[in-house]
């Protein structure tokens, strides 16, 4: 399957957004829109500093466009205030299942890590440490006091190893976050070219790009609103 560049959807509007002079805006990714049951690809621009990522700020774009499919012509470029995307209520947005998940996998990982390590530390020895240890044996004396070694190493590594493993957790879970526009490329494809060839929505793929796009976007709301698959 050819793959389509939802780069180029960027491209469209940002040039479109240059001869409109919004140079303070710019455009999140590619969506779709469903108007009169004709499907559309959408976009929605904010502020350029406007955090996206952040639940606690509840953005609401202030610009939104339409494009064809079949031409990849704008059909519509609105400003919020004047034409709202959004048709009836605001569909709340639901951070709180997110953040439960997000916390329960993340005890979880942290968990799993500084176990594995901490079980390396007292378990696993380099070989020099092996030799020394068959001669001098694992108890010794350090600043007066008989110690276990590897104890030792542990007691004076753990603040450290935490440390560590919060920022490699934090790491994992922003690339895994951002892995899943791969997931919503592949949907996105799916469907437009489901649509061009049966003039076909599916709804249910659509379903599952909105929850992404949701998971993507915290501090943006409207998305279920722009979507506009009620």
């Amino acid at each position: 399957m050819d793959s389509l560049n939802v780069e180029k959807y960027l491209d469209i509007v940002n040039k479109e957004r240059e001869v409109r002079e919004l140079k303070d805006f710019i455009p999140l990714y590619p969506m779709l829109r469903v108007e009169n049951k004709k499907l559309y690809i959408g976009t929605m621009l904010v502020k350029a500093d406007d955090n996206v990522w952040s639940s606690t700020e509840q953005i609401k774009p202030k610009y939104w466009v339409l494009i064809d499919i079949n031409n990849d012509k704008i059909v519509e470029f609105n400003k919020t205030n004047n034409k709202d995307f959004v048709i009836g209520n605001m569909i709340p947005k639901n951070v709180d299942n997110k953040q439960k998940e997000m916390s329960k996998y993340t005890v979880e990982k942290t968990l799993q890590y500084k176990n594995y390590l901490i079980n390396d530390i007292k378990n696993e020895q380099l070989p020099i440490q092996k030799k020394l240890a068959n001669i001098l044996g694992y108890n010794m004396e350090v600043d007066g006091e008989i110690v276990n070694i590897n104890d030792y190493l542990l007691s004076n590594l753990e603040k450290e190893i935490k440390s560590k493993i919060d920022d490699l957790v934090n790491v994992l879970i922003q690339s895994k976050y951002v892995s899943i526009t791969i997931y919503y490329d592949n949907l996105f494809n799916q469907i437009i070219k489901n649509y061009k060839s049966y003039n076909n929505i599916d709804y249910e793929k659509m379903k599952l790009c909105i929850e992404i796009m949701n998971n993507y976007y915290d501090g943006i709301v409207g998305i279920d609103n722009f979507f506009n698959i009620q």
